[in-house]
């Protein structure tokens, strides 16, 4: 077995493990999102997210991006509304 033939079983393996998402709402208007795959919008009455399970849009006012990695975001700001979208969901 080559170098490619592991590297391409490596990368179908990552695709069929089962990703999950974790989102905390705190009541002090902070939001938390594990497993935050990329900012796809960012201003500041709106964050939208590409997760393993979809999009999530956060809309609010004031909003701002704390510890932002590679494990994910924590949001402040006055929270309105979440949106999940699934068509972004990675297969």
């Amino acid at each position: 077995m080559n170098i490619y033939d592991i590297s391409d079983k490596y990368e179908r393996l990552k695709k069929s493990v089962i990703h999950r998402s974790l989102i905390q709402i705190s009541d002090k208007g902070t939001v938390t999102v594990e497993e935050c795959k990329e900012i796809l919008l960012f201003d500041e009455n709106t964050i939208k997210m590409k997760l393993a399970s979809g999009i999530v849009t956060i809309n609010g006012l004031d909003m701002k991006m704390r510890n932002y990695s590679d494990r994910g975001v924590i949001i402040t700001g006055k929270l309105h509304s979440i949106g999940f979208d699934e068509s972004g969901k990675e297969r």
